[in-house]
């Protein structure tokens, strides 16, 4: 995605045409946008599969320890499925909150 710009000159001529001045800019989206609006919508299927991934993430993507994409459902099985689970949900905790930690260390300055 883009950093923050305004429109295209372009299309704020060809705005312009229809009577809609864009005077805005345009930014990244960011985690609180879900929280704060209603509704996202994305201009073209590149622009949903960004946001979808950037911020529709499986937890084990986060894991450094482990190579598992997903967490297995550990129901039917012994007490070890169980004990694998912990130890998969731990690693990607921690990793995911370091990578927390290092996307907002510029808030601690």
């Amino acid at each position: 995605m883009r950093e923050v710009n305004l429109a295209d000159p372009r299309m704020r001529a060809g705005s312009k045409r229809h009577g809609i001045e864009i005077t805005s800019i345009s930014r990244p989206i960011r985690p609180s946008d879900f929280r704060d609006f209603d509704l996202i919508l994305a201009m073209d299927k590149q622009n949903r599969e960004d946001i979808l991934e950037a911020f529709n993430r499986l937890i084990c993507s986060y894991c450094k320890k482990h190579d598992e994409i997903e967490v297995p459902d550990p129901y039917y099985g012994g007490p070890q499925g169980f004990e694998k689970v912990v130890d998969l949900l731990e690693g990607a905790c921690e990793s995911l909150l370091d990578s927390i930690l290092v996307e907002n260390s510029h808030l601690n300055s």
